[in-house]
């Protein structure tokens, strides 16, 4: 035997659907909460992969390394052969959460910063992790006659940065505020 359908029943389902769908809509156009802090302020930085090469210039410019490495997904640190990890605890986290010493470990495990033994190890890192751009003091690291020839095959963009404050906060921001 065959069922006989309801049209009531069709239209009762057709009726509760278009209501929740104009319920939906309403809530998405006009009552939906703002936007969380945290979320805006992730918008300002860039999803380029941008490898920042921590040189003494750029550590003691005193910019926002930890705003910068938390709000962007895409930014990796590159600790260079002259530096340790000691030199990096005190210029990045705050000093008064005492979270300093134990930033640069978790950038570690995380494989936000990576620690170069030697400037040859240095170009074989960029060859592997392969940046969009790298941001660089060559003149703090020594390598402005011994950059390998085909490294601009593995490195989109190479900006250098000049050793004086201003030339590092006027070519870092762009790249990381909007």
């Amino acid at each position: 035997m065959a069922r006989k359908k309801n049209p009531r029943a069709w239209l009762v389902a057709l009726a509760v659907s278009t209501g929740v769908a104009l319920s939906y809509s309403i809530y998405n156009n006009y009552l939906k909460p703002a936007e969380k802090p945290s979320e805006i302020s992730r918008k300002k930085y860039t999803n380029k992969s941008v490898a920042l090469t921590l040189s003494h210039s750029v550590l003691n410019s005193h910019l926002p390394l930890n705003d910068i490495l938390m709000n962007s997904e895409n930014v990796t640190f590159i600790l260079p052969p002259n530096l340790s990890l000691d030199d990096l605890a005190c210029n990045i986290g705050d000093e008064n959460d005492g979270s300093a010493t134990k930033l640069p470990r978790t950038l570690i495990q995380n494989y936000k910063l990576l620690n170069c033994k030697n400037i040859q190890g240095y170009f074989n890192l960029l060859k592997n992790l392969k940046p969009d751009t790298l941001l660089v003091c060559s003149d703090d690291l020594g390598i402005t006659s011994a950059v390998p020839r085909d490294i601009n095959r593995f490195v989109k963009e190479i900006i250098n940065i000049d050793q004086n404050k201003d030339d590092i906060y006027s070519k870092i921001y762009p790249y990381f505020v909007k």
